[in-house]
């Protein structure tokens, strides 16, 4: 295996630095795709090991990850590591995804969290839930946490998919259409950094998870 960690960040200079540095003993390559930040980001990744490219202005996790990979598909790795830039994953979780996706040769290896209920504030933990079930009927397949961006993905399962979400369906786009062309998908155990009983995510619950659910019937049977 030889994995490229894509990283998608906005403003997270204060983070960046060591999320970069804790990801680089465990894949080959680090891509730190800077969404419009002014505050840093991309010097201080760039300080840090990674490779770093940019957008002018924020346009979207989506359109950050699609960036990246339009990066890094023409070379020779075998795979692509997806992680926040927010340091709500953990590097040291990353050998657990590896070792799932060596096991079982799964197209798609989603770091799921445990959905602690007494740690996670209820209305993540009920959008992260409903999100999963519903996830699940559209990939036709058990999906446990359909909204985490920690990720192992088998690059050749993604040549040929085009991809168009902008924002944070991107994660429900992947599952979709993965699972539409018999990608198997699996599950490793991961850990979510909480902060003040809050995930670092600039995610905002309610109008992400309706745009999400509108895209997804979308991706499902038209897109």
């Amino acid at each position: 295996m030889k994995i490229c960690a894509i990283i998608p960040a906005f403003n997270e200079r204060p983070r960046i630095g060591a999320v970069v540095s804790g990801v680089r003993p465990y894949v080959d390559t680090v891509v730190v795709v800077d969404d419009g930040s002014d505050d840093g980001t991309a010097e201080a990744a760039e300080a840090a090991g990674a490779e770093c490219i940019r957008h002018h202005r924020n346009q979207g996790k989506g359109a950050a990850l699609r960036l990246g990979l339009r990066h890094v598909q023409a070379r020779d790795f075998s795979h692509v590591l997806f992680l926040d830039g927010d340091g709500q994953h953990r590097a040291e979780d990353i050998p657990s995804l590896v070792s799932t996706a060596e096991r079982t040769g799964a197209g798609l290896v989603i770091g799921t969290r445990s959905f602690d209920r007494a740690r996670m504030p209820a209305p993540r933990y009920y959008s992260n839930s409903l999100g999963s079930r519903v996830a699940s009927w559209l990939a036709g397949q058990e999906i446990r946490d359909s909204q985490s961006g920690f990720r192992l993905i088998r690059l050749d399962c993604l040549r040929g998919v085009e991809l168009k979400a902008r924002k944070y369906e991107i994660e429900m786009e992947i599952l979709i259409k993965l699972s539409r062309l018999g990608c198997a998908i699996e599950h490793a155990p991961i850990t979510t950094v909480y902060e003040n009983g809050q995930a670092r995510s600039k995610m905002k619950v309610i109008p992400d998870t309706v745009r999400i659910c509108l895209h997804s019937l979308w991706f499902r049977w038209a897109g």
